[in-house]
């Protein structure tokens, strides 16, 4: 049916003693603080392909629980533990709803300035992304090696079970959203 996206932030302070003051870092060395985001699909629908991920600040110091959200349904939630400065993370999922099968996807990005951020389940094929020029629809496929003319793009996969896979493309310079 479509999808649905969501940000949130889990603000904190890095390098902070935890002095037994919880939530603390796995290690329990570091002050950490909580954060968490939820969606509801509405009446007769349900989430699937459900992702997170940490989109910006020291992401490597987060840690995501996907309890929330690991066997879809209507209503999922996200929460993340940060112990370093403040994170952003994106919780990202597929509307469904019984109805005609189709095959094409559509998910929406989320824009921070020049970039753009999405997440795509394990099993996407074809990535291309969908824009207006001068008011004329065009499609830009993505391929294998990530190039658009007007955008730099990298992706990682997610080192969760889920394989989550995260784009993100900068606008080129003289290119704007």
């Amino acid at each position: 049916m479509g999808s649905a996206i969501k940000t949130f932030q889990v603000f904190n302070k890095g390098n902070v003693p935890c002095e037994k003051n919880l939530p603390c870092s796995p290690d329990k060395k570091w002050k950490a603080s909580k954060g968490s985001a939820s969606l509801d699909a509405g009446q007769d629908n349900t989430f699937g392909n459900v992702r997170a991920s940490c989109i910006a600040g020291p992401c490597p110091f987060t840690k995501i629980d996907s309890s929330g959200f690991e066997h879809g349904g209507r209503q999922i939630t996200v929460s993340a533990l940060d112990w370093s400065d403040t994170a952003t993370f994106l919780l990202e999922a597929e509307v469904f709803h019984t109805a005609i099968a189709s095959n094409v996807r559509e998910s929406y990005p989320v824009i921070f300035g020049r970039t753009l951020n999405f997440t795509l389940p394990p099993t996407q094929e074809g990535v291309s992304l969908e824009g207006e020029i001068d008011g004329a629809p065009m499609v830009f496929p993505l391929g294998p090696n990530l190039y658009l003319s007007w955008a730099t793009c990298t992706v990682r996969t997610n080192a969760d079970k889920d394989k989550t896979t995260v784009y993100r493309c900068e606008l080129k310079p003289g290119y704007k959203f």
